[in-house]
Order: structure tokens, then sequence, then C-alpha cells
């Protein structure tokens, strides 16, 4: 080999392990303690974006989903609802419809019957004007009461193999994963029934960079 060409191989050697210098940095210098708390610096949690949120009790808001249908000249549309989803509808909540077929025609209306039954319930809502011209099924979006319980991100839960995990703030910097069972999960919050306590802070963005720097080191 010329040594002109063994300059331009060293060059792009060069040039590619600069290149992957930034993606590796800061997995490279990710290491575990000996008690297996994930020790990440500040520098690096600026690098990961790293953000913290507390396990609290705030309130959670459910959305329930359900196809219906409507009669010919009516203003009500029925629906069945599933035994977990029926528990969280009453009379009188506030509800949005639109036929699929016409996702734009967004219709306002209020939950005015729930029959309970072994396997959930069936509901009427009561559209507060005139329905979509033609349109016979409708999807609802029931917004159920808040309830005030314990509950973390849903961004800082991780699901595997049935299980539910956070990363809990041990320390400033170091992290451990704790299991949880989850409860009632919100369109923002889940609810935690057991695994973190109030004020305990948790991982949210980036903690799937926190867990797999885990798996990598086999713990």
């Amino acid at each position: 080999m010329s040594s002109m060409s063994r300059r331009a191989v060293a060059a792009l050697v060069l040039v590619l392990t600069a290149a992957a210098a930034p993606a590796q940095s800061i997995r490279d210098r990710i290491r575990l303690s000996p008690d297996k708390l994930t020790p990440i610096t500040d520098e690096q949690a600026n690098e990961l974006t790293l953000t913290l949120n507390d396990a609290a009790v705030r309130p959670i808001q459910v959305w329930v989903r359900a196809a219906g249908r409507i009669a010919a000249g009516s203003r009500i549309i029925t629906a069945a609802l599933t035994g977990d989803d029926a528990r969280y509808v009453k009379v009188g909540q506030r509800v949005r419809a639109f036929p699929p077929e016409s996702r734009s025609s967004m219709f306002q209306a209020r939950v005015t019957t729930v029959n309970a039954s072994e396997a959930g319930a069936t509901i009427a809502v009561t559209l507060s004007g005139p329905p979509h011209a033609g349109s016979v099924q409708y999807i609802v979006e029931i917004v159920t009461e808040p309830l005030e319980v314990l509950s973390v991100p849903n961004e800082a839960i991780i699901e595997a193999d049935g299980h539910h995990m956070v990363y809990v703030q041990a320390d400033k910097g170091r992290y451990l994963p704790r299991e949880i069972e989850p409860g009632l999960q919100g369109e923002l919050y889940t609810q935690v029934l057991k695994g973190v306590s109030a004020g305990e802070q948790v991982v949210t963005l980036g903690s799937f960079f926190v867990d797999s720097e885990r798996k990598l080191k086999g713990l």
C-alpha cells in the first residue's frame, strides 16, 4: 500500500471515530455503582434531557370511549360499556360524540341513562343538537369525574414481561429501579397502588435510557 493510501485510510478511521464518539460518550461514562444504583452526572442528565417528577396525590381524569348507535330521527346514542369502564360513568357527565366517517363533526352531549348489568352497563347519551345527517354509528368519549389518588406520570412507567417499573431517585444523580402495582390509568397520570410513596421523585423523560443501561450491564 502506498504512503498516500495509508494516509487516506488513517484519515478515514479518524473521521469515523470522531463521528461515533458523541453517540457513545454518554453510555461510556455511565457506570453502575456496587449497590446497583445507576449514577448519572449533571452533565449527562443535561445531555439526556433527564427529567424528574414527584409521585404525588393528584386528580386523574379518565376518558371512557365506546362505540354507539343512534336511531333515525333521534338524538339519543346507546352504547355498551365493559365492567371496568362502566364503574366510572355517571348520569350528567359530559360527552363528545362523532361519526367515524366524519371525525371533524364533533357533537357535545351528556350521559342521560346508565343501566348497570353483570357485564358492565348500557348507557344513553343525548346530543345537545341535531345529529350528523345520515350517520348511524358514533364514537362517544365520556369525560369522567377526576379521582384524587397517588400517581406518577405515564411516561415514567416501563412495562416488560407483565411487570411495571419506575426509576426512583435514591439521591442526587443516582437512580434505583422499583416495581410498582399500577391502578387506574388516566390521560396523563397512572395511579400507583404499591411501590412508591408520595414525595419520591421518579424519572420521566429519559427513563428508557437509564433502563437500557442496566440491561446492557446484565442487571
